[in-house]
């Protein structure tokens, strides 16, 4: 039955830079009885109000004239959580092909309206998507909570209706279990979409993320390629990030270059061709991390998406092509906008030491270089310290230069990415006789530190164990493998002493959340969130039937 309800209670937001078709839209939404509007005129402005009101309805113009366009707004307000799942989100394009451009996205609209529209247009597609909301709100209204158990009962009662809401059940439900980590019951709902309709892209993919997830590599990069190989997938990005993320796993990192360099021509932008510049760089090829660079900064310079780590990436690119003249320039046009970005001044000053060491100015090498250490305080696994490193080895630094990538190392020993830099570090100034000491080293040490925490859990001396990996989370807060063995050992602790010790599990709950940041939707981090359920089901079952008996 189609939404019968009153439109009154939406409060919209307008994101339009043309004044004529600010007040055509107004008009339109209140002849539909919508008189609570905001409006912004670019995405600066728009990503502002969208931080700070709650909107249910907003209807953003592709073409914005200004670096953001309308689909890079949508991408960045999905990616940084800012839209409520109650959020709808039109968006208004002259532009025919704009369905192609949002089917090859990461994030969808819920809907595109074609210019010219009627406030009838806007009506039809607002009372649709309304309908199908108020159809699946049982099952969204529990995963606004991040109640994914609860979810899961919601859609297995849409499921049980067998109504037209049944695939979009399905798929949500296929998504659930991913992020509960039960691959195989993922795996078994994709299939069960397929067995329906076996040209269904989302479930195609979905089978492909399971397979991922489960580290079953071989499989993910089989289904995902056959996605792109067929007639509608070629432009599926999703499915060029599943290969690439399997070949990173298998240790191809050079094979997951040329497939991020396809996905970024399928949807060239800024993230795409950071993607891309990162990946070059971390490989080795110089040429191909400038000229995606240069496209990143380009893309995003001035916008909300902009990021400082494509300028100084960028700069350090062309430090190592020789170019240090562009190098500085780059650096000096960026320093207006992200003087006050965490950790610009120290890698900008890492980067000028290492032009200065280059054209033999000694003294002012070192003056800079001081002034990097006093800014950079503890070193950690990221570009700004490997720069800083860079700089100290490149002015002779040697002590100086290897403590700085061990502490990139200690920092995230697991990290197969700063591993990668930091190898190329060494290589280019000419140390590379020492990069299994550095890597090897470091990384023995933290994984020393976790053994030592397990044998003591073994022996039953719980509260050793737990002491060491607190003391190592301590020392290390950004570590996402010991992270991630700390959430373990607790759980484990947890179960050996049979009780629901609430500071421990809110604990385990902060390592949790901090892998989340560390680690966005990683599949590891996504199996330790699974365990922690199902230790806290484990003993809240016990404790359950005590208060029942």
């Amino acid at each position: 039955m189609a939404y019968q309800g009153s439109l009154s209670h939406i409060h919209a937001l307008i994101i339009e830079d043309m004044a004529v078709q600010q007040t055509t839209l107004r008009g339109q939404l209140a002849l539909l009885g919508i008189s609570e509007v905001d409006v912004a005129a670019n995405a600066s402005d728009a990503h502002r109000l969208v931080k700070s009101r709650r909107y249910g309805l907003i209807l953003c113009d592709y073409n914005l004239n200004q670096q953001t366009d309308g689909q890079q707004l949508f991408e960045h307000l999905r990616e940084q959580n800012l839209l409520p799942a109650d959020c709808l989100f039109f968006m208004v394009t002259a532009e025919s092909g704009y369905g192609s451009v949002a089917a090859a996205t990461e994030h969808h609209p819920d809907a595109y309206l074609l210019k010219p529209i009627t406030a009838s247009d806007i009506e039809d597609r607002l009372k649709a998507m309304l309908e199908k909301r108020q159809a699946l709100l049982p099952i969204n209204s529990r995963l606004a909570k991040d109640d994914l158990p609860g979810a899961l009962k919601a859609a297995d009662e849409v499921l049980a209706l067998r109504n037209r809401w049944f695939m979009q059940a399905l798929q949500i439900k296929g998504q659930t279990l991913l992020k509960l980590g039960r691959h195989e019951e993922a795996k078994a709902v994709y299939q069960q979409a397929l067995d329906v309709r076996k040209d269904l892209m989302w479930a195609r993919l979905g089978l492909a993320r399971a397979h991922k997830a489960a580290g079953q590599f071989t499989d993910a990069l089989k289904l995902a390629q056959e996605i792109i190989d067929s007639k509608d997938g070629g432009k599926m990005v999703a499915a060029y990030d599943v290969i690439a993320e399997s070949l990173e796993a298998t240790g191809d990192p050079q094979g997951a270059l040329w497939v991020l360099r396809d996905a970024s021509l399928v949807v060239p932008s800024s993230r795409r061709h950071r993607l891309v510049g990162e990946s070059a760089y971390r490989n080795g090829d110089l040429d191909m991390a400038r000229t995606a660079l240069t496209k990143a900064t380009k893309a995003s310079r001035g916008s909300v998406v902009a990021q400082p780590q494509d300028t100084l990436l960028l700069a350090q690119t062309l430090v190592d092509l020789g170019e240090s003249s562009e190098a500085m320039r780059v650096v000096q046009d960026a320093t207006p906008a992200y003087k006050n970005a965490p950790n610009f001044g120290t890698t900008a000053l890492a980067i000028q030491a290492q032009v200065e060491v280059a054209a033999g100015q000694v003294e002012q090498a070192e003056k800079t270089l001081a002034k990097a250490r006093a800014s950079l305080g503890k070193g950690k696994a990221d570009f700004s310290t490997v720069a800083l490193a860079k700089a100290e080895l490149q002015a002779g630094n040697e002590e100086a230069g290897l403590a700085l990538l061990h502490s990139a190392i200690s920092a995230d020993h697991e990290n197969l990415r700063i591993k990668q830099m930091i190898s190329k570090t060494l290589s280019e100034t000419g140390h590379e006789d020492k990069i299994e000491a550095v890597i090897e080293t470091a990384a023995a040490g933290m994984q020393n530190m976790v053994a030592d925490a397990r044998k003591l859990l073994r022996d039953s001396r719980i509260d050793d164990a737990v002491g060491i990996i607190e003391n190592a989370v301590h020392e290390y807060p950004e570590n996402t493998g010991v992270l991630l063995q700390a959430a373990q050992i607790q759980c484990m602790a947890l179960r050996l002493k049979k009780t629901l010790d609430a500071e421990r599990i809110d604990t385990i709950r902060g390592y949790l959340d901090r892998l989340d940041k560390l680690l966005p939707g990683q599949d590891r981090v996504t199996m330790m969130r699974r365990y922690f359920r199902e230790t806290l089901g484990t003993l809240q079952a016990p404790e359950a039937q005590r208060v029942t008996s």
